[in-house]
């Protein structure tokens, strides 16, 4: 491009000298003179300066057209590919190869440090934390009509050293493949939901409805830190180990998850009804209630259970429910009956209370704070008493998918003919979401 312009630059000086000689010439019919001869130079030195400027402009200006041509260019091809992306849906990690069915990986890992001491042992595990167990999932679903939606999901548990499970005498124990959900359901917002296979029965949570934001690590399933320590008893001289704390509280938090048929009615003002017909002649069936107010949000259930052959006792009640105010203060409530039909054994009962406040104290996320505690009566056998006492701080960051939490439980068992210590216990970890 620059050898053009120079070209043309002589070839119009050339030009014009020639033409100024031969004009000269025929005007003085001669030779010109050398004051003739430097006055055309000058003016041709001139008219070649006002040619460079002119130039100059034209290329200046060509290469603007050129810069917005080569823009445009850059964002015609990011248009394309974009297209080409959301056509392929390269965006997503995993797709189906059906386009109506929308798929969804997801799942979470659970791992913290408990610290348990039973009065006699000591010792620190690396567990998973029960409250939250660590699982993966695929979720699928199809719009079918507008109203009509078909879906399924398979979920697994993947877990090793569960925090309800390591002991004095296991400090770890073997990693697990469990099966939670093998899922599929047909839902309306006018008919309700129906749901086929294994997953959740209708009384499943209803001991957990917890607006706190510390249930990751403190739940009315208070068994979950350091359920698996065995109390001790020296008051003979003899030391004891006879009991875990598992086995002496449950939160009858429902059937938990079986192979079923599920149905759940629409919701109507926040509140809603379900039952389940489970494996093995077992039976179920709950309300659950959950709305807003203003800033404020109410969630309650109430659930019934005949466990068929699942479980030693015939039928049981639970309940729970929770208040979150605007202001971040929180108040949640639990307790429930098992009924036995076995002559001499009293039936199981319990409560538990927790008082919560959630705030926004650091730019990352929410934080949560909380205090409960629980009496759980007659679980292992008659007379037993159980207290537990648990304080948790659970701190949100948001934009890492990630809850850190801290938590320290007190377990206290009051048994006829023992003295065991207290089971104390401090567990800290995080769970991060996906």
């Amino acid at each position: 491009m620059k050898k053009s312009y120079r070209t043309m630059a002589v070839m119009a000086t050339t030009t014009s000298l020639v033409l100024a000689l031969s004009s000269a010439a025929v005007a003085g019919s001669g030779s010109p003179t050398v004051t003739e001869l430097d006055r055309i130079v000058q003016e041709q030195q001139h008219q070649l300066s006002v040619q460079s400027g002119e130039i100059a402009l034209l290329k200046e200006q060509l290469n603007a057209l050129l810069g917005v041509t080569e823009k445009n260019k850059e964002a015609l091809a990011a248009k394309v590919d974009k297209e080409e992306v959301e056509k392929l849906k390269l965006d997503k990690m995993v797709s189906s190869k059906n386009k109506n069915v929308d798929v969804t990986v997801y799942g979470q890992v659970n791992r913290a440090v408990l610290w348990a001491d039973n009065g006699d042992v000591s010792k620190t595990y690396f567990v998973d934390n029960k409250n939250s167990s660590s699982r993966m999932g695929i979720a699928a679903k199809a719009k079918a009509t507008d109203d009509l939606t078909l879906g399924g999901k398979l979920e697994y548990e993947i877990y090793s050293n569960f925090s309800n499970k390591v002991n004095q005498f296991e400090e770890s124990t073997d990693a697990s493949l469990d099966l939670r959900h093998a899922d599929i359901y047909m839902e309306s917002k006018a008919a309700g939901k129906l749901s086929l296979g294994h997953g959740s029965t209708a009384s499943d949570g209803s001991a957990e409805m917890d607006l706190s934001g510390t249930k990751v690590v403190a739940t009315s399933a208070a068994g979950d830190l350091a359920g698996g320590q065995y109390w001790y008893d020296a008051s003979s001289g003899v030391a004891v180990y006879d009991t875990q704390v598992s086995k002496t509280i449950d939160n009858m938090d429902g059937l938990s998850r079986k192979d079923r048929i599920r149905y759940d009615t629409p919701s109507f003002g926040g509140f809603s009804l379900a039952a389940s017909a489970i494996e093995t002649g077992a039976y179920d069936t709950a309300a659950r209630y959950e709305r807003k107010f203003g800033d404020s949000t109410l969630a309650a259930a109430l659930a019934w259970a005949a466990p068929g052959d699942l479980k030693k006792w015939d039928n049981q009640i639970d309940s729970s429910l929770s208040y979150l105010h605007g202001s971040g203060f929180n108040i949640t409530f639990a307790g429930g009956q098992q009924s036995y039909d076995i002559e001499g054994k009293d039936d199981p009962t319990y409560w538990y209370g927790k008082l919560g406040y959630r705030a926004k104290l650091f730019s990352p996320g929410e934080s949560a704070f909380s205090i409960d505690y629980g009496t759980w009566n007659d679980f292992s056998k008659n007379n037993d008493e159980v207290k537990s006492l648990g304080i948790a701080y659970v701190q949100n960051v948001k934009d890492w998918g990630t809850e850190f939490y801290v938590a320290y439980r007190l377990h206290e068992l009051d048994r006829t003919n023992h003295d065991y210590d207290n089971v104390n216990a401090l567990m800290a970890g995080a769970r991060i979401k996906f």
